[in-house]
């Protein structure tokens, strides 16, 4: 048997159901924002990349030479089409405030929360740099959250790359590049290797120690760390969930110019939940236009491994019922009354076998219904409906427009 390849996914209906319902959770959210739904292709110009998505990247791609002779490559993040997007509409009303909900793919290794092909929402506002876009992505992050039950569950850690600029300045820092790497790969390199990166940087470990704990905000005085504190502030003003400074949150892409936030589990066991931040500079490297940007990605995994260890992954009740039919009088009516329950917002599953009345019925309580209908020369004839509780295996008769009443409440 051929088996599935690794880093990808099968996703069978008891999970693939609860997926989709998480998906219109943070679809609904970004709705309620005003963020209105775009979409790219699943396959760019390896061109596209070039510049704006960073070493890592470029080496994660599933990049190949198509049959025109292009070398393409699937889609490992949708900020660069993003930015095409943009970049060649110069009829669009700014700001812009968009999201798309799509797979990607990276080669990369595959480990928990992380896989080679996955799902990612991601939201961001276009043309405003205002820090009121800031804060109104992070709401709508911190909503998501929310709206997954995971609101007390998490926090949203921010830092800013232009003040950490300014902290390279003050502590007279020479090697930045080097400084970026050690602050993002903090919580995962050895303590060697930090040894090694602080000895090629210069820096002094006070001053290191000032700077991973966030201490040296106190005596430094900066515009940027002005904006940080006041996009705090106002996103406390709406007030979703905890949010804290982190000067260790760099964000590996070499998109990111100012803000950059992420958010994690409060334990910080797992990876990143969200990331993202502004970016400036990437359509205006594209078109010549200055035009700011802020958003952020959320993938698929973490946010699963979450809610399944929270115990929030499983799938809400829904209003469902099985209809078994038990001759052909009772297949001819059960037309007309599942067009007329599911047109009541029931969910119906017809049976489409020809097993017997008594393999239907243990059909459908093997597959969690609470209700099977049964239809059948009688109930077509009386132009009534029986309901049998699979639970207590009670069984009762009443007209169609009973039965949805109570089918609805039950």
């Amino acid at each position: 048997m051929p088996e599935k390849l690794r880093g990808f996914r099968d996703f069978y209906p008891e999970d693939q159901e609860i997926r989709r319902e998480i998906f219109e959770t943070m679809m609904e959210e970004c709705r309620r924002f005003g963020f209105r739904e775009v979409d790219g292709p699943s396959i760019e110009s390896v061109d596209l990349y070039a510049h704006k998505s960073g070493e890592e990247i470029m080496g994660q791609m599933f990049n190949f030479i198509d049959k025109g002779g292009r070398e393409v490559t699937l889609v490992p993040e949708f900020t660069p089409t993003l930015a095409r997007m943009v970049a060649s509409r110069k009829d669009l009303i700014k700001p812009l405030k968009w999201y798309t909900l799509a797979k990607f793919w990276r080669y990369e290794e595959p480990q928990s929360g992380r896989f080679r092909e996955f799902y990612q929402l991601n939201a961001d506002i276009l043309g405003s740099d205002s820090l009121h876009a800031d804060v109104e992505v992070l709401n709508l992050a911190g909503s998501i959250m929310k709206g997954l039950g995971l609101g007390n569950k998490v926090k949203l850690k921010m830092s800013s790359r232009t003040l950490l600029d300014d902290i390279i300045k003050y502590l007279n820092i020479e090697k930045k590049d080097s400084l970026y790497y050690l602050l993002d790969r903090w919580i995962k390199i050895s303590d060697k290797e930090k040894d090694s990166l602080i000895s090629e940087i210069g820096i002094s470990k006070e001053n290191l120690e000032l700077i991973v704990t966030g201490k040296i905000i106190e005596e430094l005085k900066s515009p940027n760390l002005d904006r940080l504190i006041k996009i705090m502030d106002e996103f406390n003003e709406y007030g979703t969930i905890k949010i804290e400074i982190d000067l260790k949150i760099v964000r590996g892409l070499a998109y990111y110019t100012s803000t950059v936030f992420e958010i994690w589990d409060l334990d910080e066991k797992m990876r990143a939940i969200m990331g993202g931040g502004r970016y400036d500079n990437i359509i205006s490297q594209m078109n010549g236009d200055y035009t700011p940007a802020v958003g952020f990605g959320m993938g698929d995994a973490v946010v699963e491994n979450l809610l399944k260890r929270e115990g929030l992954w499983y799938e809400k009740e829904k209003k469902r019922v099985f209809i078994s039919i038990a001759d052909d009088k009772g297949r001819k009516y059960s037309y007309y009354v599942s067009k007329k329950l599911r047109e009541s917002g029931i969910m119906v599953d017809l049976n489409v076998t020809e097993r017997n009345l008594g393999k239907q019925i243990e059909y459908a309580a093997k597959m969690g219904f609470k209700y099977s209908i049964i239809l059948g020369e009688r109930e077509f004839t009386n132009k009534i409906i029986s309901i049998r509780d699979l639970i207590t295996g009670e069984q009762f008769s009443m007209n169609l427009e009973d039965a949805i009443i109570k089918l609805k409440n039950s």
